[in-house]
């Protein structure tokens, strides 16, 4: 058990939590409120914000329960219990998962805007990635930064898969 890694594992499970609360509020408030009432915790460039907390209720608890897995793992990491490593193992399970599910929607969304190229006809719209509210979201970023705590999971995954080796 690296310290390391703990600690910045609670440092990507508190950003997960932030967003996710951020992102559950913000499709909360839209459904009541309406547009224009979200609140945005990243970086505005242009038009868009990086990441991107767009209203999602959903998406929000998801983000919220990897964020917590991944405290979990931290506060059971540091108290020396061994289960430290199925917390943390299940959370970066969990943020690779959304990050891919990301990149597919990536895809799908610039395939569904340009596809009409492909016979010589003209795109549906005009698509950008920060036009796209799943372009630049917290689930791309948070599960990059969430990648190398695989590091510190490879002897587990190991464990699990014996025949990886």
């Amino acid at each position: 058990m690296r310290k390391s890694i703990l600690c910045y594992s609670a440092l990507v499970g508190f950003m997960y939590a932030v967003y996710g609360l951020l992102q559950a509020y913000n499709g909360v408030a839209t459904w009541f409120l309406g547009e224009g009432s979200s609140l945005q915790l990243g970086v505005k460039l242009f038009d868009a914000y990086i990441p991107n907390a767009f209203p999602d209720p959903f998406s929000g608890l998801a983000l919220a329960t990897t964020g917590l897995m991944f405290l979990s793992a931290s506060y059971h990491g540091v108290r020396g219990f061994a289960k430290y490593k199925g917390y943390l193992f299940a959370a970066w399970l969990l943020s690779t998962v959304m990050l891919v599910l990301n990149v597919v929607e990536l895809l799908a969304s610039v395939l569904d805007a340009y596809y009409p190229l492909l016979y010589g006809g003209e795109p549906n719209y005009e698509w950008s990635l920060a036009s796209d509210a799943w372009g630049i979201a917290p689930h791309l970023l948070l599960g990059i930064l969430a990648l190398p705590v695989y590091l510190d999971l490879k002897e587990f995954v190991e464990e699990l898969l014996p025949g990886t080796r």
